[in-house]
């Protein structure tokens, strides 16, 4: 498993933390799992307290497996993060009537500036909520009890992790706040 995201609750307060914890982890296996579902490098995500981090001792380098024992697209490089609010507009998952009339207006938007128009009304980089911005059809995971889970991070190949991951997409990271052991989700959009 290598860190991919440490983010803490003082550094995102739009991010609803689970009671008494501060920390939000995000690591995963860099090999490609055939049997997941994603066909991609398997998260794992941790809610932690910042207080018993400190007490049970802080690392001091960065885990990293052995030559080989991962797939390049799925190593991030180590950086920071500097959260900035960002709102987002995005033309997917719309209920049909609002797509239908707001579909002039995004064809409009697109000859305008010569550009998709997801690239004009969503993040596409590293983000903490908002939406996904996906490349495929969207696909929202759902919990064992059938709730639409909510985005919860999307880890994409920005020039800061030096990571390719597939034809430019990225792992996102879904939350089921509705159950109180938290499951969560991933889905690779490539």
């Amino acid at each position: 498993m290598v860190p991919v995201v440490q983010l803490f609750a003082r550094d995102v307060p739009e991010l609803a933390f689970p009671e008494g914890m501060d920390i939000l982890q995000l690591v995963w296996c860099p090999l490609i799992h055939p049997r997941d579902q994603a066909c991609a490098a398997l998260p794992k995500l941790y809610w932690r307290s910042e207080a018993d981090v400190l007490a049970a001792g802080v690392l001091r380098d960065i885990p990293a497996p052995r030559e080989g024992e991962y797939e390049e697209e799925f190593m991030p490089s180590p950086c920071t993060v500097s959260p900035t609010p960002v709102v987002e507009y995005p033309n997917w998952d719309l209920p049909r009537e609002l797509g239908q009339t707001l579909q002039p207006r995004i064809e409009e938007l697109e000859e305008r500036f010569s550009m998709e128009y997801t690239l004009l009304a969503c993040a596409l980089q590293n983000k903490v909520g908002g939406y996904p911005a996906w490349n495929q059809s969207p696909d929202w995971p759902v919990c064992d009890r059938g709730h639409r889970m909510e985005h919860l991070l999307s880890v994409t190949p920005e020039e800061d992790l030096d990571m390719v991951m597939g034809d430019l997409g990225g792992i996102y990271i879904f939350l089921c706040r509705q159950c109180p052991e938290l499951p969560y989700a991933h889905r690779y959009d490539c």
